[in-house]
C-alpha cells in the first residue's frame, strides 16, 4: 500500500508539477527554439462546422466575414452536420457574401464532415474553427504568418474563455485552461505541442489524412503531422473567443468524449509514443495526455492506498484527519480562497472520474463521433454562481456587529469603540485611497487590449425628455450633425410625459428622421426606456441625455470597440461646462478622478457602471429593468456584466453639457444617486458572476463601500470625539475632523468656496451629506423614480465642438 500510495501520488504530482518544471529547465538551459514569421497571404480555407446552431451562427458568419484578410483569398465554409434548427437557413442567406454551405445528409460527425469536405478546398492553409468561437480581426494573419517557417505543419491559436455563465464547471474550466496555455507554450519553445484546439487550428491542407468518424480531428490529426516530421506550434497571438460549457453535466459529458477519442487516437497513432521516431515528442505525449488521462485511476489508486494507511496509523491520525477536514470545510464555507479551492478541487475529480468513463469507452470501443454542444443539450442548467453585494455588507455588518459585542463584554466599551473608530478609517482610506493605488498599479500591468476596428454598424441614438424645450432642438441638430452615415443611423427621443413644447419641436424634426415616441404619463427615465427599447432593432444602442452635446466623431469613437465580441457596453467622456453655483473647480476634480479609475478599471477588465449621458451597448444584451428603477446607468451595463461581456471606457467619445448651476441641483442629484444605489443593492440587479474576481472586488470597492462612506465617516466622527476624553491621539482626530467639517461650512459664501482648500472641503461635506440623505431615503423607500427637473440653461444654436 505505500508503494501504491507513493507510486500515485508521485505521477500526479509529476503530471501537473513535475512535466512543466520539466518544460521550464529545458527552455531555460538550452534556450526557446524559434519560429520564423513571414508576411505572406496564402489562399485560406476557413471551415466552421456546426450542428444546431441558429443561435450563434449568424454572429460567426459576421465575425469570419470582419476578420482583416484579403477577401480574394479567404473562403468561407459551413458544414452541418444534418442541423434540424434554423442553422441551414441562415447560413443560405449569405451564399451572395461568398460563404458555402456543406450540409451532410445524415447526422455521421463533424470528422466525417471534415473528411468529405477538406480534399475539396481551394486554400493551401485550412482553418478550423467552431461556430461559438468569435475570432479577432487579426486572427487569421497571426496563424498564417508562422507557415513561413519551413518546419511548421500546424498551429493553434488561444480561444479564451468569455464570462457569461458561472459556475462550478465555468470556474473549474477557466482555471484549468489557463495552466495548460502554459503548458503549450513551454511545449512549442521546446519543439512541438500536443494536439490542437478545434476552435482555431490550421494546418497545412497537404498534410490532411482521412481520419475515422470517431476520431477527434483537433488531437489526432496534429499527430500524424508531427509524425511526418513537422513541428506543431501554439500562438498565441492568434486569439478567439468562446463561452465555456458552462454546465457541471454537459462538461463532464464533454471530458467523456474528448478522453474516449482522444485515447483512441493514440492507439491508431502508435508512432508518436516512439522516442526514436519523433524524440522528446514522445515525453510530451505521455506526460501532457496519456498521464493525464490515468488521472481517475492515480486518483482512486491514492484515495484507496492512503484511507488503508490511515486506517492502519490507529486513531490518532484518523482523529487529525477528521479535524484538518472538518477545518478545511469550515474554512470554504467563509474564506473566499478556500472556497475556491475546494470548488477547483470538486472540478478535478470531475475530470477524474470522467477520464475513468472515458478510458473504459476508448478501450472497448464505444466512441462517438456526434457532438451535441452545450449550448443545444439536454439537460438542466446549473444554478447562476452570483455574488450579491447586499448579502456581503448584511453578512460583513453582522461579523462586526459580533465582534463589538465580544469586545465589550470582555475587554469593555473603549476597546469597541477603538475597533470600530479604525475600521471606519480603515475603510475610508481603503475606498479614496488604497484601492485606486491598487487599480492604478494593475491597470499599467494587467490590460487586456480591447480590439478596435473601424466599423459602422446600424445605431440608434436613443434621448430620453422630460419637458425639454429649452435644449431639445440644439441636442438634435447635434444629433444630426454627427460624423456617422445618415442611413445607419436611427434617432428616436422618448418623452417621458413632458408637458411643454418638447413633443412639438420633435415633431420639426419628422421630416429628417427622428422618430417621436411621446408617452402621455410621465412613469420615469427607465419605464421610457423599457417601453421605446421595445421597438429597436439596431445592433448597437447609444443612450444620451437632452441637454448632452456629441462631439462630431462620439459614435464612432464608442462603436470602434465592438470590434472585440467580449465588449458588451461602451462609456463616453462627458465634460461638464458652466460655473456650476462655483463648484466647477471642485467638482471637475471630482470628475476627473472618477474618469481615471474608470479608465483603470476599463484596462483590467470592466466597469460597473457608466455615465447614462452617453453610453453604448449591443442590443442583444440589454434586459429591462423593473419601471421603477432609479439607476439606468448601473442596472443595464450590470446586465450586460452578466451576460460575460465587459463594460469599456472610451475616452475618445466625448460629450459636453452643462453642470449643475446651484448646490442645491447638485446636492438633489447626488442624493438620488445613493437613493438608487441603495435601491439597486437591494434588487437582484445587482448580483454579479462570482468568479468574476475584479468585477466583484470593483463593485465592493468602487461603488458599494463608498456610497456606505457617510456611514463611515459618522462612525469616525462619533468614535474619536467619545474615546478623546481617554486619549490624546483620539483628540486630535476629533479636532482634525471637526477643523476639515467647518472648513466645508465656510464653503456655504460662495467667495470662501472659490479657495482651494475650503471649496474642495465644502463640495465633500456636500456630497457626503446628500449620499447620507439618500442613504436613508433609499431604505426606507421614499425615492421618487421621475427625475426632479431643474430649468436648463437655453440653447439657441448649434454648439461647435471639436
Amino acid at each position: 500500500m505505500v508503494v501504491l500510495f507513493c507510486l500515485c501520488a508521485g505521477l500526479l504530482l509529476y503530471t501537473y508539477a513535475g512535466y512543466p518544471v520539466l518544460l521550464w529547465l529545458i527552455v531555460r538551459l538550452r534556450g526557446p527554439r524559434q519560429v520564423r514569421h513571414g508576411e505572406a497571404l496564402p489562399r485560406v480555407s476557413f471551415i466552421i462546422s456546426a450542428y444546431n446552431e441558429d443561435g450563434v451562427i449568424r454572429e460567426k458568419l459576421e465575425n469570419a466575414l470582419a476578420i482583416d484578410y484579403p477577401g480574394d483569398r479567404l473562403e468561407i465554409i459551413v458544414i452541418s452536420d444534418a442541423s434540424s434548427d434554423g442553422t441551414d437557413a441562415i447560413v443560405r442567406e449569405y451564399a451572395a457574401r461568398g460563404v458555402r454551405l456543406a450540409r451532410q445528409p445524415e447526422r455521421r460527425g463533424k470528422t466525417a464532415g471534415l473528411n468529405a469536405v477538406v480534399p475539396h478546398v481551394s486554400g493551401e492553409i485550412v482553418v478550423f474553427s467552431d461556430a461559438n468561437a468569435m475570432y479577432a480581426r487579426d486572427a487569421l494573419r497571426m496563424l498564417v504568418r508562422n507557415f513561413a517557417d519551413p518546419e511548421i505543419g500546424c498551429v493553434t491559436g488561444e480561444a479564451k474563455y468569455l464570462e457569461s455563465r458561472q459556475s462550478a464547471a465555468d470556474a473549474g474550466e477557466r482555471a484549468y485552461w489557463t495552466y495548460d496555455l502554459l503548458i503549450k507554450r513551454f511545449e512549442t519553445a521546446v519543439g512541438s505541442m500536443v494536439g490542437g484546439d478545434g476552435a482555431i487550428y490550421a494546418i497545412r491542407k497537404e498534410l490532411w489524412e482521412t481520419l475515422p468518424e470517431n476520431a477527434i480531428n483537433d488531437f489526432q490529426n496534429p499527430l500524424q503531422i508531427v509524425t511526418k516530421g513537422w513541428r506543431t506550434i501554439f500562438e498565441p497571438a492568434a486569439v478567439c473567443f468562446e463561452e465555456t460549457a458552462g454546465r457541471v453535466r454537459a462538461e463532464y459529458r464533454r471530458r467523456i468524449r474528448i478522453v474516449s477519442r482522444s485515447w483512441r487516437a493514440v492507439l491508431q497513432v502508435p508512432a508518436v509514443l516512439n522516442p526514436f521516431r519523433v524524440g522528446f515528442f514522445s515525453v510530451a505525449v505521455i506526460s501532457h495526455k496519456v498521464l493525464r488521462w490515468l488521472t481517475g485511476p492515480l486518483v482512486l489508486g491514492a484515495l484507496v492506498s492512503g484511507g488503508w494507511l490511515a486506517y492502519q496509523a490507529g486513531p490518532a491520525v484518523q482523529h487529525r484527519l477528521e479535524v484538518a477536514a472538518v477545518l478545511v470545510a469550515v474554512l470554504a464555507l467563509v474564506v473566499p480562497p478556500v472556497r475556491r479551492l475546494a470548488l477547483f478541487a470538486g472540478y478535478f475529480f470531475m475530470l477524474a472520474l470522467a477520464s475513468i468513463v472515458g478510458l473504459l469507452k476508448g478501450s472497448v470501443g464505444r466512441v462517438s463521433g456526434v457532438w451535441t454542444t452545450a449550448r443545444t443539450g439536454a439537460g438542466p442548467a446549473d444554478q447562476v454562481a452570483t455574488f450579491a453585494p447586499w448579502i456581503a455588507v448584511l453578512a460583513f455588518t453582522g461579523i462586526l456587529a459580533v465582534l463589538l459585542v465580544v469586545l465589550t463584554i470582555t475587554r469593555g466599551a473603549s476597546a469597541a469603540l477603538n475597533t470600530l473608530f479604525w475600521f471606519s478609517i480603515s475603510a475610508l482610506v481603503y475606498v479614496y485611497g488604497l484601492y485606486p493605488l491598487v487599480i492604478s498599479v494593475l491597470s499599467s500591468r494587467v490590460r487586456p487590449p480591447v480590439q478596435q476596428a473601424s466599423l459602422e454598424p446600424m445605431i440608434t441614438l436613443f434621448i430620453t425628455a422630460n419637458d425639454e424645450e429649452a435644449v431639445i432642438a440644439a441636442k438634435l441638430r447635434n444629433a444630426l450633425a454627427l460624423d456617422y452615415p445618415k442611413d445607419k443611423l436611427e434617432i428616436i427621443v422618448a418623452s417621458d410625459g413632458s408637458v411643454d413644447r418638447t413633443n412639438e419641436i420633435v415633431r420639426g424634426f419628422a421630416s429628417e428622421g427622428v422618430t417621436l415616441l411621446a408617452y402621455p404619463e410621465r412613469r420615469g427615465k427607465i419605464a421610457a426606456i423599457n417601453e421605446g427599447m421595445a421597438t429597436v432593432t439596431s445592433e448597437v444602442v447609444v443612450f444620451s441625455d437632452a441637454n448632452t452635446l456629441l462631439e462630431p466623431r462620439a459614435l464612432r469613437a464608442l462603436v470602434r470597440n465592438f470590434a472585440d465580441p467580449s465588449v458588451g457596453a461602451v462609456s463616453g467622456d462627458v465634460m461638464l461646462e458652466g460655473e456650476r453655483a462655483a463648484l466647477a473647480e471642485s467638482e471637475d476634480l471630482y470628475y476627473r478622478y472618477e474618469r481615471w479609475l474608470q479608465a483603470c478599471e476599463s484596462r483590467v477588465g470592466t466597469m460597473v457602471g457608466v455615465d447614462g449621458a452617453l453610453y453604448a451597448i449591443r442590443r442583444k444584451y440589454f434586459v429591462a429593468p423593473p419601471d421603477d428603477t432609479i439607476l439606468d446607468d448601473m442596472a443595464i451595463p450590470m446586465a450586460v456584466a452578466r451576460a460575460g461581456r465587459r463594460v469599456v471606457y472610451e475616452p475618445d467619445a466625448r460629450a459636453h453639457e452643462g453642470g449643475c448651476e446651484t448646490a442645491t441641483e447638485e446636492f438633489v442629484r447626488k442624493s438620488r444617486v445613493v437613493a438608487g444605489a441603495v435601491q439597486f443593492l437591494r434588487r437582484p440587479d445587482s448580483a454579479i458572476p462570482r468568479t468574476n474576481r475584479q468585477l466583484v472586488i470593483t463593485m465592493m470597492s468602487h461603488k458599494t463601500l463608498r456610497w456606505l462612506s457617510p456611514v463611515f465617516a459618522l462612525l469616525a466622527f462619533v468614535t474619536s470625539v467619545t474615546l478623546a476624553v481617554y486619549s490624546t491621539l483620539f483628540m486630535v482626530f476629533a479636532i482634525a475632523q471637526l477643523a476639515f467639517m467647518l472648513l466645508g461650512v465656510a464653503g456655504c459664501w460662495p467667495p470662501l468656496r472659490r479657495l482651494g482648500p475650503i471649496g474642495i472641503a465644502h463640495y465633500f461635506w456636500l456630497v457626503q451629506t446628500a449620499a447620507a440623505v439618500g442613504f436613508v431615503r433609499g431604505l426606507l423607500g421614499q425615492q421618487s423614480v421621475a427625475w426632479r427637473r431643474f430649468n436648463r440653461a437655453p440653447i439657441d444654436a448649434p454648439v461647435e465642438l471639436t
